[in-house]
């Protein structure tokens, strides 16, 4: 557990820290930001809290993320704070040199993630005398192609759409400086998922083609490093109970993403993704609203969220609690009809209740009559304004609980992996500034294995 802040001897200890705070404050996720009043989550807030975490309260919001305190708090909110930053994956804000990206129309974030990974790749297939990779979810190849033009690897790139197959090895052709004769390759194919075959026989079958294409040029069948970049949802530990299966792959790394895609069912059944270690199934207290538990997990760090200027942040709050009251009204028989994902967009500017009523009656096509609606939503607004404050500070409390979140989920996989006699660890890989999902999961199978 050396990647925690905390210092917990046994991972059975961690997890039920993190299960009993989950569970004390599971008021914190456990409704969706719409049903925030609905729900009357506002009302679970200590009165005491409120001045202390407002989001003019800058300052005291930096000392919390980073697991600092002031004595005057009250003792109740320096235990959670405390608590949080304790059972958190420790993430390092220092700053390092990146090589410049030869790409063009390439967004920082994509560039960060793929220097990054690519180059702790090469070093850990270097370390372990892997020259052929399989990149599961492999998109456009950006870190194929890299992992074959700068590291030196066979690379085969796996993607379940076609136009990125056909977009991914348009690129890996293109005829550039590293692109010498001999070299190793990237190449990319359709993963076709057949109702009649497993993921693992596909996955295998495909291998072997691979292969057999290599041994055409002298090549014996390698061991293999399995990579994923942003594994989305169940994808990770599909991906890592394919890695303990398939007896070619040695090495695994692992970047998780999109926790709010995990499939959870609330019965307990073999195919359950979370918990999947058996040490936290036998701590495992189901706390309310788990599968916004997941969507906590997948958003932003608090490191990458401080990043906003404080008014940002009050017009983030100020849309929340308005949409919020829209729902508090919908749930009186209105019924809301969406227009588009995002019926009223946030603003760059701060708008007023009224104005955002406007937009909102014809962004959910409310029925009857628009003057009627108006006034009703206009005294909803009227009755609740004085809760605006604690909504700021159920969104802090959100950002600090989001990395326990991120944690159990990521620390779970890796007992997981461990129980089953892999060497399994995390690792930041990214600036979580830049790339909220910076952790990567480093496993290795014994020479036992």
């Amino acid at each position: 557990m050396e990647f925690l802040n905390g210092q917990f001897e046994r991972d059975d200890v961690y997890f039920r820290e993190a299960m009993q705070l989950l569970s004390d404050f599971n008021w914190i996720y456990k409704s969706r930001n719409t049903d925030i009043l609905a729900d009357g989550i506002l009302h679970f807030i200590p009165d005491d809290w409120i001045p202390i975490l407002q989001l003019n309260c800058f300052e005291n919001i930096q000392m919390v993320i980073k697991g600092e305190i002031n004595p005057s708090w009250p003792l109740d909110l320096t235990k959670f704070a405390v608590s949080c930053w304790r059972l958190s994956l420790r993430i390092n804000l220092a700053r390092k040199e990146e090589a410049l990206s030869k790409w063009k129309k390439v967004n920082p974030k994509k560039i960060h993630e793929v220097v990054n990974f690519s180059l702790l790749i090469g070093e850990k297939c270097a370390e372990k005398d892997i020259k052929h990779v399989v990149d599961i979810g492999a998109g456009l190849g950006y870190l194929d192609k890299e992992l074959s033009d700068r590291c030196d690897l066979h690379v085969l790139g796996l993607e379940r759409d076609a136009y990125r197959v056909l977009a991914a090895s348009q690129r890996a052709t293109v005829d550039t400086p590293e692109n010498v004769p001999n070299r190793c390759r990237a190449i990319f194919k359709e993963l076709v998922v057949k109702s009649e075959d497993t993921l693992e026989d596909q996955i295998e079958s495909v291998i072997s083609n691979w292969f057999n294409e290599l041994e055409a040029q002298h090549v014996p069948s390698p061991p293999l490093c399995m990579i994923g970049l942003h594994s989305c949802g169940d994808l990770s530990p599909i991906m890592m109970k394919l890695f303990m299966n398939i007896r070619h792959f040695h090495s695994l790394l692992l970047v998780s993403c999109c926790y709010h895609r995990m499939d959870w069912k609330k019965e307990p059944v073999d195919d359950n993704l979370f918990p999947i270690s058996n040490s936290l199934k036998s701590n495992h207290c189901e706390p309310e609203g788990i599968q916004n538990l997941f969507r906590l997990a997948a958003q932003e760090t608090p490191n990458h969220w401080i990043q906003q200027n404080t008014l940002n942040c009050q017009r983030q709050a100020q849309h929340t609690f308005y949409r919020s009251l829209v729902q508090l009204y919908a749930n009186r028989g209105i019924q809301l009809l969406k227009q588009h994902r995002k019926p009223v967009k946030m603003q760059k500017t701060s708008v007023g209740f009224e104005e955002y009523v406007d937009q909102a009656i014809q962004a959910f096509s409310l029925p009857g009559q628009i003057a009627d609606h108006r006034q009703k939503l206009l005294d909803i607004y009227y009755s609740n304004a004085r809760l605006l404050p604690a909504l700021e500070t159920l969104i802090v409390l959100q950002v600090l609980l989001q990395p326990v979140a991120e944690a159990l989920i990521l620390v779970d996989r890796v007992v997981y992996l461990r129980e089953n006699g892999i060497n399994a660890s995390l690792q930041q890989i990214f600036d979580d500034r830049i790339s909220p999902r910076c952790f990567v999961t480093l496993a290795e199978k014994s020479k036992s294995s």
